[in-house]
């Protein structure tokens, strides 16, 4: 694993991480089990695999990808730090 991907994994797991700790679901029941005694730990488990070989570049030539995000998927992204201003809104059918 190189030394950027490994910057990025750990960047992961810390989003996540707070995301999951500024939750007030999780607050209120951390609380609660503090109130018993009981101090939970978290930990988060992130791995990588390979992906499927990528296409002979001429052959995808003529081929474009776009990300689509929906709703939910922004909202995910957001809760783990992660934003673009133009993804603010869903875009209307006839408006560019």
């Amino acid at each position: 694993m190189t030394k950027d991907t490994k910057g990025l994994m750990n960047a992961l797991r810390q989003s996540i991480n707070e995301a999951i700790l500024a939750s007030n679901d999780v607050s209120a029941v951390v609380a609660a089990l503090k109130r018993t005694g009981k101090f939970p730990v978290f930990t988060m488990n992130v791995s990588l695999q390979d992906g499927p070989e990528p296409a002979p570049q001429r052959a995808m030539s003529g081929l474009t990808e776009k990300l689509v995000l929906d709703d939910s998927d922004v909202e995910f992204l957001a809760a783990v730090g992660i934003s673009d201003p133009s993804w603010c809104c869903t875009p209307q059918p006839g408006r560019a």
